[in-house]
């Protein structure tokens, strides 16, 4: 049975978890926007309480991080929710998505922290042991998210394989419009900088691109 001193923990707990601090939570994934909304831009997070005002033929297409549902949204007025949008006079499609809900909040709430390296070691004194994946991608080409222009460098953790190195000449780089494409099923340390995290790609995933949600790396 749990005791009155762990209820009032509980409860303080849900406090900390509610109010500014979830409003500063990141959300949803910008995907697509046409024309000019300001402060959204490609690849941006948007935070819980987030309003966006859209005119009637304005589109905003967004990725929810937690739930991976994907929503096409025209016209209204669009307050960014936990899992998804709620929208007042506009029109909203919703797509279940297979995505890595968790990893991908995580990457969301560390990104930009200077100095940060997220790769976990395999326990030590196990041979053979493998570090446990921290993102699995559903798309053998990444959608690349650095901040700044930089080099990407995928490492095999298995078979032998040599790494290889994308060249970002941006912000970001979508490699499903280039020649680069991940083994189905394999493990790589995908660093950037000082950072990196242990990656998987599903073993059924598949070639091409499409929605950032499901194949979305975020330094």
């Amino acid at each position: 049975m749990m005791t009155k001193a762990l209820l009032v923990a509980a409860a303080a707990a849900c406090l900390l978890t509610s109010g500014p601090a979830l409003a500063q939570r990141p959300a949803a994934l910008v995907e697509e926007v046409s024309g000019s909304i300001p402060g959204v831009q490609l690849m941006d997070t948007l935070p819980v309480g987030k309003t966006i005002a859209l005119t009637p033929k304005q589109t905003l297409v967004l990725s929810y991080l937690a739930s991976c549902t994907n929503e096409t949204i025209t016209g209204g007025t669009v307050t960014i929710g936990g899992r998804e949008s709620a929208v007042e006079g506009g029109k909203v499609e919703r797509t279940a998505l297979p995505c890595d809900g968790g990893a991908l909040l995580l990457a969301a709430n560390e990104s930009g922290k200077a100095g940060v390296t997220v790769m976990r070691d395999a326990p030590v004194g196990l041979p053979g042991a493998k570090p446990r994946a921290q993102i699995t991608l559903y798309k053998t080409r990444p959608m690349l998210v650095t901040g700044a222009p930089g080099r990407v460098t995928f490492e095999p953790l298995e078979g032998g394989a040599e790494p290889v190195t994308v060249n970002v000449p941006g912000k970001a780089i979508d490699l499903a419009k280039g020649k680069t494409a991940l083994k189905p099923g394999a493990l790589y340390k995908v660093s950037a900088g000082d950072k990196s995290y242990v990656v998987k790609v599903d073993p059924a995933a598949k070639d091409g691109g499409g929605p950032a949600l499901g194949r979305l790396i975020r330094f």
